[in-house]
This record gives structure tokens, C-alpha cells and sequence, in this order.
């Protein structure tokens, strides 16, 4: 069974290799990957099955945050292991006191927009050309979170 953990700087060659594979021409850069780890303002979760990483994902820690980026291994993909992973990061969300989410989400990618629709985001707006290596436009999407009180 595949066990979440904070991702640490030990997982970053593992956390690019997935992203490029994942991503191709959209994906990160080892430095940007570098600089997300260290920095005090996001929270990054990794999925680990039998010691291997399978998935990562990660958020912005402000009131109004982003959804930073999310993906899973081919491999354990169409297992509950993305949605698990979405849980888990709105519930480190909910635990920072974080009050509202957004994210982008690609227009051509119907199945990570119905993951985020059942976690009860909605779209509220087109980016068009977001992904600028391929002029893929983004649905920007929304959900309201628990504050803190």
C-alpha cells in the first residue's frame, strides 16, 4: 500500500525524473524543483510504494494558495492514488489555516479536471496559451477551504 510522507531534498532526482515523464516539455527543472523544496512557503508530499516514489504533489502556504503541482507514476495511475494525494494535500491546507485554493489544470486533460471537480473545485475561468511550451490553455479552478478559528 503506497504510504504519503513530506517530500524532502533527498527525493528530488526522483521527483524530476517523474515530472519529465509526466510533463514532458512542461516540466520543471531540477533548480525549480530545488527551490519548491526549500522553500518555507510550500508543502510538498510524496506517495512511496515499496520504496520507490511514485507520486508527488504540493501546495503554497498563504491564505489564498495554489495547488502547486500534482502528479503520479504511470505505473499507479487509476488507483485512488491522485485523489488520495489531492486529500492529503488539502488537509495540510486546512492545517496551515489556508482559506481558499486555486490551481491550473490543463483544457485538454478531462480526467485531472474531474478529479479536482469531485474534491469540489470549480472552474471559474480559461487561461489561454498557459502551457507555453505547447499553447495549451489552463482552466483555472477554485475551491473554498475551512479556516481556522
Amino acid at each position: 500500500m503506497p504510504e504519503f510522507r513530506p517530500a524532502t531534498p533527498a527525493d528530488l532526482d526522483a521527483i524530476a525524473a517523474l515530472d519529465v515523464d509526466l510533463f514532458g516539455p512542461e516540466s520543471w527543472s531540477r533548480a525549480t524543483h530545488r527551490e519548491e523544496l526549500a522553500s518555507p512557503f510550500r508543502r510538498y508530499l510524496c506517495v512511496v510504494d515499496e520504496g520507490r516514489l511514485v507520486g508527488w504533489g504540493g501546495i503554497i502556504v498563504a491564505p489564498a494558495s495554489d495547488l502547486v503541482t500534482i502528479g503520479v507514476a504511470r505505473t499507479h495511475q487509476r488507483r485512488g492514488i491522485g485523489a488520495a494525494l489531492l486529500a492529503a494535500l488539502l488537509a495540510e491546507a486546512n492545517g496551515e489555516g489556508i482559506e481558499e485554493m486555486f490551481l491550473e489544470v490543463r483544457a485538454d486533460d478531462a480526467g485531472a479536471q474531474r478529479l479536482y471537480e469531485r474534491a469540489g473545485f470549480e472552474a471559474i475561468a480559461v487561461r489561454p496559451n498557459y502551457y507555453q511550451a505547447t499553447g495549451t490553455d489552463a482552466v483555472v479552478m477554485h475551491k473554498a477551504l475551512k479556516s481556522r478559528q
